[in-house]
């Protein structure tokens, strides 16, 4: 999982967890589970988008500025 912002008219930037899941996830359930391992509120993500895999660096790491890109390519639910 990764957690990258996507813009927004009124606060300037939302969170959004992108994820790589065995089975269909819902946000709300995402939402449950942080909170229940103690996740301060205003680090929540807002939005929820699923992916295969992540895409990493020849390092491991993974390339946010490309998701951050996908993310803003998808519309919000």
């Amino acid at each position: 999982m990764a957690v990258v912002g996507y813009p927004d008219d009124v606060l300037g930037e939302r969170s959004c967890a992108v994820v790589v899941a065995e089975r269909p996830l819902e946000l709300a359930d995402l939402v449950d589970y942080l909170r229940s391992r103690s996740v301060a509120n205003q680090k929540l993500p807002e939005r929820l988008v699923q992916v295969e895999a992540l895409p990493k660096t020849a390092s491991g790491k993974v390339q946010k500025y490309r998701l951050r890109d996908r993310v803003r390519e998808e519309e919000p639910e």
